[in-house]
């Protein structure tokens, strides 16, 4: 086995010897163990890259047998780390701080974190190759990290989020951003969640598009106020645009209708319980043939006030219709 050795100035005649060990660890370990980790700190401090195992078991006349028990008893005090092939003494200090600081998990939530974490590392993998080609920042790092604390997005929603934004040529941070806000305002946190978000948006759009040109709006986009009514109508009354369109050419009887009129049409029928055209239609025909007998009634009351009106001629005499 070789140590792992941190490069430094060889400092003569100190070798510093953290006080955490002295007070937690010392007198715990046997003469083997003590003399290995003392050893291990003075050769910490060397420029030498690895420290064979036979010039540790030489210098300090210890067997095979003994330095593996040891370096077992060391790495279980967690004095050092061992891998298959090397070993490093911890920083005592650090450890501590992490030790104090770090949240406290079971076992289980532990390895869930460690599941997670995983899956991540693979998320931004994926998506340093695919939209980086395999040379990402070191900033989106850290960005991806708040992406995933901010929103709770899902894995497979992160990637969808990069790929959305590299299809509109807008992979920037901003751009990233404003579109993960977006998705989240939507309730989106699951792939699922996302599908149903984006037809629900793309059908949004195109609403807003056919009401923008229904009447006549040219050179802006719907306002906040005005997308709300939108909104309503499709998502709280489950209204396709079909209605939507019925309730807009109710509107061009008015000068210049607004949204706000046409939301009262719309809303109207809401209310009624119509659920399509056909049940608006049926409902209102009978008004509709009111009115033609309506307009019937006035035309034969003026026929008859013409006929009466008639200026009839006047006789004298009726005995001259009998003249020879």
């Amino acid at each position: 086995m070789k140590f792992s050795q941190q490069k430094g100035k060889l400092e003569l005649g100190d070798t510093l010897v953290p006080d955490l060990f002295i007070l937690n660890n010392m007198k715990a370990l046997g003469k083997n163990e003590l003399h290995i980790y003392l050893y291990l700190l003075y050769l910490n401090k060397s420029n030498v890259d690895e420290i064979d195992s036979e010039l540790i078991m030489k210098n300090l006349e210890l067997t095979p047998d003994e330095l593996k028990l040891s370096l077992d008893i060391l790495t279980a005090e967690g004095l050092i780390q061992k891998t298959t092939r090397s070993a490093v003494v911890v920083d005592l200090k650090d450890a501590e701080i992490n030790k104090s600081y770090a949240p406290k998990f079971d076992n289980k939530q532990s390895k869930y974190e460690e599941v997670i974490d995983t899956k991540r590392k693979l998320c931004v993998q994926a998506i340093c190759d695919s939209f980086f080609n395999g040379v990402m920042p070191f900033s989106w790092n850290t960005d991806i990290g708040n992406l995933f604390n901010i929103y709770g997005f899902s894995e497979e929603v992160m990637i969808a989020l990069f790929q959305y934004c590299q299809e509109r040529k807008a992979l920037n941070r901003k751009y990233v951003y404003a579109v993960a806000d977006t998705w989240h305002n939507g309730g989106v946190h699951t792939f699922e969640e996302l599908e149903s978000f984006l037809d629900n948006y793309d059908k949004f759009n195109k609403f807003k598009q056919k009401i923008c040109k229904a009447l006549g709006i040219v050179g802006r986009n719907l306002s906040k106020y005005e997308e709300e009514f939108v909104k309503k109508w499709i998502e709280e009354y489950k209204y396709d645009f079909d209605i939507i369109e019925e309730g807009l050419k109710r509107s061009t009887s008015t000068t210049n209708p607004t949204i706000k009129y046409v939301d009262a049409i719309i809303t109207s029928w809401y209310k009624k319980g119509f659920t399509t055209v056909e049940q608006i239609i049926e409902a209102e025909a009978p008004k509709t043939e009111e009115k033609k007998e309506t307009r019937k009634i006035p035309s034969a009351i003026a026929k008859k006030k013409s006929y009466q009106n008639y200026a009839q001629r006047e006789y004298d005499d009726y005995n001259e219709f009998y003249d020879e």
